[in-house]
C-alpha cells in the first residue's frame, strides 16, 4: 500500500509539533488518565494519543500496545490529520487502504480503527487520540460524543503544558537572572530607596547585598546627578517604563556607567516599586569612544588610500557597497547596485571578461581573486582599479562573497609614464648623437657609453666598459688643478674617482666645463653634469655623467667677450658724448628761449611777433628734447637719485592740467579729471619726477589725439591706515596702437612707425623715461591699446598717504544736493565725493530736467550745475530758477561750475551776485567748503 501524500502545510505543521517539546517526553498523568477512559468507553483492547512525526508516529500515552513508535508510512494516524472529524476503519482487512498494511497482516493485528484529529489553536494537526480492536466492529453514538470530549481534552492538555512549562522555566529562569546577573537588578521604592539588590550589583558598586539595601539611588549617584535623578523618578511614575543611561560612584570613587531599563509595578492592593535592570557599560563606553576613533581613522585612511569594500548574497543577489566604493564609481547617493549592473562598470573587453570569469570561478570553487582593471565610472571617467574577492561556503555552497576595491589609477598611470619614460630613455640614449652618456659603478669603473659618447670621443664602448674611468678622457693638468681646489675646498685628499663626484654627492648635482682628450689626440670642451644613481632604497650604486660638446659656444663666448667689451666702451663713450652735448646744447637755448620770451614781451610788428613765436616754440622744442636726452643718459648711467617728500597731490595735478589746458583748447579737446573721493590729500613721492611721467604721458595723448576727449583719472587699488596703491590712468580717444607694434613702445628712440616721427615729432625717449622712473619707484607701465579707437596708459604706485585731516563736521547738516552735468563721469565724480561725506545725491543731465524738478516740487539742500549744459547753459538755468521763484532758498544755495578756459568767470558770478564757484577740475576740499559757505546763513 503507498501511503496517502503529505499536506500542502507538512512543513510548517511539523515545526509546530516540535514547538510544543513533547516528543520525547515521559510518561504523563493526565494523559494516560485519557488513553484509559477511551479504551474503557469504547471497549478496546488499545488506546493511542499518537503523535506525527515527519518519518515516525510517537504514543504520547498506549493502553494495549508495548511499542512506543512506529513509521509513518504504516500509521492510520497520517490519514487521521487530514479529516477534521473522526475516521472510522469497521474493517481494515476489506479497506483497500490498510489490507496489505503489516499493522494489519502482522502484530497487533489491527481490524477496527477510530480517530480525531488533535488540532491546536492554529489548525495545525499534531496527531491523533484513538482506539483500536483487533476484530471487526464499530462505536455508537454515544462513544463517539465522549472521544471527541477526550480528544479536546487531549489538545487543551498538549497546549496548557507547554505554556506551565514556559511559566515554570521562566520564573526559574528569573530567579537565577537575578541571582546570577553579572549586571546591577533590583528594586527600590518611588523615592529611591533599595528594596532588593542582587549580589553582583552590590559587588560592582563595592558593597554587599545587606549594606547596599539600606541605601538608596541617592546615596551612588553623583551630587550632580541629583537632579536628573529625580526627573527619572518623576517620569516613570508618568510613563511606567523608562530607560537610559545613569551613572554612579563606587565606594572607592570611581565612576560606573550604567545602561538601564526600567519598569513600574503597580496594583490596587500593593504599594507600587521599581524593578530595575542595569548593565555596567563603563568598559564598553570607553571601547565604544576607541572603536568610534578607530572607526573613523579607517575610514579617513580608506579615503585617503581609496580603498572601498564590497559584499555580495548569492542568495538574493544583494550587493552592499561601502561608501568609498560608491565615491570611486562615482555613483548618485540612491543608486543601489545589482550584479548585472556593477559588472557594466568594467572596461567592455578584457577587464569584464576577467571580473566575470573570476566571480564564476569563486561561487563554483571559492577561488579568491586579486585583479587590476579598468571601470567606467557613473559620471564617464575611465579608471583603474584593484579588485580583490573571497568566497565563503556552508554545506558546499557558497553564501557570500566579499572583497575590496581600489582606486589605483593614479599608480597605473605613473607605472605606464615610467614604463613609457624606460623606452623613451633608451630609445634616447641609443638616439642621441651629440651628448655623451657615460654611467659607472660605485667604484667608478665604466658601466654604460652611450653612441653620443663614442661619436665625441672615437673609442667603440666594448672598448671602455668595465675597463677605465671617468678620468682616462680627461687633460691630467685639468684633474691635477681640480684635485688641489677640492682638497682645499674640503680639507682632507681626493682621489680620481672622487674628483667627479664629491661634489654631486654634497650638492645631488655638479656640472663643469672640462677637456677632453679623444682617442686620436685631439682635444674639445664639454660641459660635463655629474649626478648620482640611486636604487629604491635610495641607496648609492653608480655614477652617470652626460657631457655636452661646447667647443664652437667656446670659440663664440670668447668673441662675444671681446665683443662686449668694445661695445661696453663705445657706449660708454656714447653717454658721456651725449651728456656732454646736451650740457653744451642747453646753455645756449636757455639763453635763447629767455630772450625770446624777453622780445615777445615788447612792441613788435605782426609779422616780427610771427617769426619770433615760431623760434619760441622750436627753442622749446629742441630744449625738451635735450632734456630727455640727458635724462636718459643720466638713467642710464645709473646717476638719477629719487628725492622722495610729501606732496599735495591736488596741487600736483592742478600744475598738471593747468599746464595742458592751452594745447589741449587749441585742439578743441574735451579734458576730464576723475579723482576718487576716497584718494589721499598728500603722499610721499619724487613729486618731480611723478609730474614728468605724467606729464609726459598727457602730452602724448594731446599730441596723438585730434578729436575726442583725454582723461586723467587717479583711484585708490588698496589702501591701510598709513599707506595706499593708487591707479595713474590717462586714456585718449587718439590714433591708438597697432598690436603688433605694443611691445615695442616702450623702447628707446621708438614710436609705432617712422611716419609718426615726420607727422608729430619727438625723440622716441619720452614713454622709455617714464618707464625707468616708474621702475626707479617699484613700478611700471602698462597699456590698453586699440589701433584706430584709442590707448589708455596706467600704473600703480605704493606711497605713504595722509587723507583728510579735517572732518567737515558742518556738512552733517546737509542731506540731498542735486548734480548737474552732461557728462555721466562728471556727475559720477561729484556724487563718490558726496557719498564720501553721507550726502545722498540726484543727478540731472540739463538744465531743462532741473526746471522740472524744482516744479514738480523737489527740494534740496544745494544745486552742482556744470556752466557747460546743451541747450540751456548752467548761468542761464540759474537766471530761470529765480525768476520763476520755485523756491526761494535755492537763490542762495546754488553752486555753478565753470572749466578752466572760459573767460571772465569772476566778473560774470559778480554780476549775478553770484559768491560762491568752482573751477574744473573740482577737488574735494574746494567742494566741501563751497557746500558749507552757500548752506551756512
Amino acid at each position: 500500500m503507498n501511503a496517502k501524500l503529505s499536506p500542502t502545510n507538512e512543513s510548517d505543521r511539523i515545526r509546530v509539533l516540535h514547538e510544543y517539546e513533547i516528543l520525547n517526553t515521559a510518561t504523563e498523568e493526565e494523559f494516560d488518565r485519557i488513553t484509559k477512559i477511551a479504551s474503557l468507553v469504547c471497549g478496546t483492547p488499545i488506546s493511542l494519543i499518537s503523535l506525527v512525526d515527519k518519518d515516525r508516529q510517537w504514543f504520547k500515552s498506549r493502553v494495549g500496545l508495548e511499542t512506543e513508535e512506529t513509521r509513518r508510512d504504516v500509521s492510520f494516524c497520517q490519514y487521521t490529520l487530514e479529516e477534521d472529524q473522526l475516521m472510522e476503519v469497521e474493517d481494515a482487512e476489506k479497506d483497500e487502504r490498510f489490507k496489505s498494511n503489516e499493522l494489519v497482516t502482522r502484530e497487533p493485528n489491527i481490524r477496527y480503527y477510530a480517530g480525531l484529529p488533535l488540532i491546536d489553536p492554529n489548525g495545525y494537526a499534531l496527531g491523533a487520540l484513538c482506539v483500536i480492536d483487533r476484530v471487526p466492529r464499530q462505536l455508537d453514538q454515544h462513544q463517539k460524543e465522549i472521544l471527541t470530549l477526550l480528544r479536546d481534552e487531549v489538545v487543551a492538555l498538549i497546549v496548557n503544558r507547554k505554556e506551565k512549562e514556559k511559566y515554570k522555566e521562566s520564573e526559574q529562569k528569573l530567579k537565577a537572572f537575578f541571582d546570577n546577573s553579572q549586571g546591577l537588578m533590583c528594586t527600590h521604592d518611588l523615592k529611591g530607596n533599595f528594596i532588593t539588590v542582587n549580589d553582583a550589583g552590590a559587588r560592582i558598586l563595592g558593597y554587599t547585598r545587606d549594606e547596599i539595601q539600606v541605601l538608596s539611588l541617592f546615596d551612588i549617584v553623583p551630587s550632580e546627578g541629583h537632579k536628573n535623578l529625580q526627573d527619572y523618578l518623576d517620569a516613570i511614575v508618568r510613563h511606567g517604563t523608562i530607560k537610559g543611561e545613569m551613572r554612579t560612584m563606587t565606594r572607592s570613587g570611581d565612576m560606573r556607567i550604567w545602561m538601564f531599563n526600567n519598569i513600574l509595578q503597580a496594583s490596587e492592593n500593593k504599594i507600587p516599586y521599581v524593578i530595575g535592570n542595569a548593565v555596567d557599560i563603563t568598559e564598553q563606553h570607553f571601547l565604544e569612544k576607541k572603536l568610534k576613533h578607530a572607526q573613523a581613522t579607517l575610514m579617513r585612511t580608506g579615503r585617503v588610500a581609496r580603498i572601498g569594500g564590497w559584499e555580495y548574497t548569492p542568495a538574493d543577489g544583494k550587493i552592499v557597497w561601502s561608501e568609498i566604493t560608491r565615491e570611486i564609481h562615482e555613483v548618485p547617493e540612491d543608486y543601489e547596485p545589482e550584479l548585472t549592473t556593477a559588472l557594466q562598470f568594467y572596461k567592455a573587453g578584457a577587464s569584464r571578461n576577467k571580473i566575470r570569469t573570476a566571480i564564476e570561478q569563486a561561487l563554483a570553487t571559492g577561488e579568491a581573486w586579486d585583479l587590476e582593471l579598468e571601470i567606467v565610472t557613473f559620471a564617464g571617467h575611465e579608471l583603474w582599479i584593484r579588485a580583490l574577492g573571497n568566497a565563503d561556503f556552508e554545506n558546499g555552497h557558497c553564501v557570500r562573497l566579499y572583497g575590496t576595491f581600489q582606486d589605483i589609477d593614479k599608480r597605473k598611470r605613473i607605472e605606464a609614464e615610467s614604463s613609457n619614460s624606460k623606452k623613451l630613455l633608451a630609445e634616447v640614449l641609443d638616439a642621441t648623437s651629440a651628448v655623451g652618456i657615460i654611467a659607472t659603478d660605485n667604484a667608478g669603473v665604466i658601466t654604460l657609453f652611450n653612441t653620443g659618447a663614442e661619436n665625441l670621443l672615437g673609442y667603440r664602448s666594448e672598448e671602455v666598459i668595465g675597463k677605465f674611468g671617468l678620468a682616462h678622457f680627461h687633460l691630467e693638468e685639468e684633474l691635477v688643478l681640480r684635485t688641489k681646489e677640492l682638497e682645499v675646498e674640503l680639507g682632507r685628499s681626493v682621489d680620481k674617482l672622487r674628483l667627479f663626484v664629491d661634489m654631486a654627492e654634497l650638492h645631488g648635482a655638479e656640472q663643469r666645463e672640462w677637456t677632453y682628450c679623444r682617442k686620436d689626440g685631439s682635444q674639445l670642451h664639454v660641459s660635463l653634469a655629474v649626478t648620482l644613481i640611486r636604487d629604491i632604497n635610495d641607496n648609492v650604486i653608480g655614477y652617470l655623467a652626460i657631457a655636452t660638446d661646447i667647443s664652437r659656444i667656446i670659440h663664440q663666448r670668447e668673441e662675444l667677450e671681446k665683443a662686449k667689451l668694445v661695445a661696453e666702451q663705445a657706449s660708454a663713450a656714447k653717454s658721456q658724448f651725449l651728456a656732454n652735448m646736451s650740457h653744451e646744447l642747453r646753455t645756449p637755448l636757455n639763453g635763447i628761449v629767455g630772450f625770446t620770451d624777453l622780445l615777445l614781451g615788447t612792441a613788435l610788428e605782426d609779422t616780427q611777433r610771427e617769426y619770433l613765436t615760431i623760434v619760441d616754440q622750436s627753442a622749446n622744442l629742441l630744449l625738451g628734447i635735450v632734456n630727455d636726452i640727458l635724462d636718459f643718459s643720466k638713467i642710464e648711467a645709473g646717476k638719477l637719485e629719487l628725492e622722495i617728500e610729501q606732496t599735495d597731490l591736488y596741487d600736483l595735478v592742478i600744475q598738471l592740467t593747468n599746464f595742458l589746458n592751452l594745447q589741449i583748447k587749441t585742439k578743441n579737446l574735451a579734458f576730464y579729471l576723475n579723482i576718487a573721493a576716497d584718494v589721499p590729500h598728500y603722499i610721499w613721492v619724487d613729486a618731480l619726477r611723478i609730474k614728468q611721467v605724467l606729464m609726459n604721458l598727457l602730452s602724448n595723448a594731446t599730441k596723438f589725439t585730434e578729436k575726442g576727449t583725454i582723461e586723467l583719472s587717479i583711484t585708490v587699488e588698496s589702501h591701510d591706515a598709513e599707506h595706499a596703491v593708487l591707479c595713474f590712468s590717462v586714456k585718449d580717444t587718439g590714433i591708438g596702437i597697432k598690436e603688433d607694434k605694443l611691445e615695442r613702445i616702450f623702447d628707446a628712440f621708438t614710436q609705432e612707425d617712422n611716419s609718426m616721427t615726420k607727422r608729430y615729432g619727438g625723440t622716441g625717449l619720452g614713454l622709455t623715461i617714464s618707464n625707468k622712473l616708474l621702475k626707479m619707484m617699484d613700478s611700471e607701465l602698462k597699456l590698453e591699446s586699440t589701433f584706430g579707437v584709442g590707448s589708455r596708459f596706467f600704473f600703480n604706485i605704493h606711497v605713504r598717504s595722509i587723507w583728510e585731516i579735517n572732518e567737515w563736521e558742518e556738512l552733517k547738516k546737509i542731506k540731498d544736493v542735486l548734480v548737474v552735468a552732461e557728462e555721466e563721469s562728471e556727475r559720477n565724480a561729484l556724487a563718490r565725493m558726496l557719498s564720501l561725506k553721507n550726502i545722498d545725491s540726484v543727478q540731472a543731465k540739463t538744465g531743462f530736467e532741473v526746471l522740472q524738478m524744482l516744479k514738480g516740487g523737489r527740494c534740496f539742500d544745494a544745486i552742482l550745475i556744470d556752466n557747460q549744459l546743451p541747450i540751456i547753459s548752467g548761468i542761464e538755468t540759474i537766471k530761470n530758477i529765480r525768476e520763476k521763484k520755485f523756491n526761494n532758498n535755492f537763490e542762495h544755495n546754488i553752486i555753478p561750475i565753470f572749466s578752466a578756459e572760459e573767460q571772465n568767470i569772476e566778473l560774470l558770478c559778480h554780476s549775478l551776485a553770484i559768491s560762491c564757484w568752482l573751477v574744473k577740475p573740482v577737488k574735494p576740499e574746494d567742494l566741501y567748503t563751497a557746500l558749507i559757505k552757500v548752506t551756512t546763513p
